[in-house]
């Protein structure tokens, strides 16, 4: 067999273990009543819980990063790469960070020279 037969094999039998059936759970969706912010009085929030050792079982551990695809009817949970990047998390970190250098820069200089300065994509520029 060539190595580039011997790699397609690999391939196939890597993802069919990959999508392989390990066993299948029947779960109900629970209502939390909200008594908070964003929610009216008689609204309520949807709630999945995933608990129990077949959890593990399927691959994921404590500690591990998910994301979950949401369509219509189906919802997909899959571990993610440890090398991946949260682009949101990362966004919100730049964010704050530009926040607390306009406050830590408007407590250190005058009051005018400040409104002369605008901050664009991390830099810092002059009207």
């Amino acid at each position: 067999m060539s190595t580039k037969n011997t790699k397609n094999t690999e391939k196939k039998s890597e993802n069919q273990s990959k999508d392989q059936l390990i066993e299948m759970r029947r779960l109900t969706v629970s209502a939390i009543y909200m008594n908070s912010e964003g929610y009216n009085k008689n609204d309520y929030a949807s709630r999945i819980m995933l608990l129990g050792k077949w959890v593990r079982k399927c691959g994921f551990n404590e500690g591990d990063k998910l994301t979950i695809s949401i369509y219509q009817n189906r919802i997909v949970v899959e571990k993610e790469d440890p090398n991946t990047l949260d682009t949101k998390l990362l966004a919100r970190i730049q964010d704050e960070s530009s926040r607390l250098l306009r406050k830590k820069i408007k407590a250190m200089v005058h009051p005018e020279v400040f409104e002369q300065l605008r901050f664009v994509n991390g830099q810092i520029k002059i009207k």
